[in-house]
């Protein structure tokens, strides 16, 4: 009877620290490709082998859209991508010779285990959108991509992406952000933490989860902050606002609403510009809150004045039955 219970503590002591694909129980082992899906997957290396030629033609296409508006004398839509670079460039020169630090943004992207290709994708198209954000922004900050494996799966899908080595980020290759920054002046943003968010502050860099699992993986983020005994926030979403869903954002939602406020916009202005429609964000009146206040108030009034005409009636009737029942002096 004892060799059962001795087995069961053997597996259990050979169970894995962490979850990844190929132990997650929400995913199912791979199959051989049918015939739809092998012509598939040709198609798209075809796709991925003409993208080159796509993207000059695309390129040429705007570069004669803006001659056209130049020689009709339009007005340019927004900075030119030198333009921005060049600002960018001039910010930083600035920074350097102030003595002020810079507001910094650390993208965890040490989770090739736990995505498929599909999510790789998706995370890097959001850290490409990331890096527009941070480019166009009135206040940019200090970009980093920490955790990124060399020749893994987020690094391949990088190098689709034509120049991406010319980003103005600070790519950290096998290395992670433990590595790379101090722990005391590190803040990672999980939505499972007990610590609001209420202000930013420059002395911190700010970690987000670069993790794209559909819940496959929940909580995995505040968990790694934890084991590391790294200090975790979650952004005031629920003290600005009322939402139908739960209160988890991607991430580059996440960046784009420290970008907004960074720029001086306030918290309940920068969520709902930020959060998707879909999760029906409304904000918190104030006034709403002082008339449910004073409709209580008043309530809480007309029944002491009820309470008080009765008290009245009651001593009226008593005074009649007095009189009734006094005998008569005639």
């Amino acid at each position: 009877m004892e060799q059962p219970e001795k087995q069961e503590q053997v597996e259990m002591d050979q169970e894995p620290t962490e979850l990844i694909l190929s132990n997650c129980p929400g995913t199912t082992p791979a199959t051989p490709l049918s015939k739809n899906q092998l012509k598939k997957q040709k198609k798209l290396v075809e796709y991925a082998a003409l993208r080159k030629l796509r993207r000059q033609k695309e390129r040429n296409q705007k570069k004669l859209k803006r001659q056209e508006a130049k020689a009709l004398g339009l007005p340019r839509i927004g900075p030119s991508r030198k333009e921005l670079k060049r600002r960018n460039k001039q910010e930083e020169e600035e920074s350097e010779g102030k003595q002020s630090p810079k507001f910094q943004v650390a993208i965890d992207l040490d989770y090739d285990e736990q995505m498929q290709e599909r999510d790789i994708a998706k995370c890097v198209k959001q850290c490409l959108r990331i890096y527009t954000i941070n480019r166009r922004s009135a206040q940019p900050g200090r970009l980093h991509f920490t955790g990124i494996k060399s020749n893994g799966q987020i690094h391949k899908c990088f190098q689709r992406n034509d120049g991406w080595e010319n980003w103005q980020v600070a790519y950290h290759f096998d290395c992670t952000h433990l590595d790379a920054f101090e722990k005391d002046k590190m803040i990672y943003l999980t939505c499972e933490s007990d610590t609001v968010l209420d202000q930013l502050n420059p002395e911190y860099i700010y970690v987000i989860g670069g993790l794209v699992d559909h819940n496959h993986f929940k909580g995995l983020c505040h968990k790694r902050a934890i084991e590391a005994g790294l200090k975790t926030a979650r952004l005031p979403l629920s003290e600005h606002v009322d939402m139908k869903t739960r209160s988890v954002l991607s991430t580059y939602h996440v960046f784009e609403l420290l970008s907004r406020v960074l720029s001086g916009e306030g918290w309940t202005e920068a969520i709902l510009a930020t959060i998707p429609m879909r999760k029906g964000a409304k904000a918190k009146s104030v006034s709403n809150n002082e008339s449910h206040e004073d409709n209580a108030q008043q309530t809480k009034e007309d029944e002491e004045d009820e309470a008080q005409d009765a008290e009245q009636n009651d001593e009226e009737l008593d005074d009649k039955k007095e009189e009734e029942e006094r005998p008569s002096t005639l």
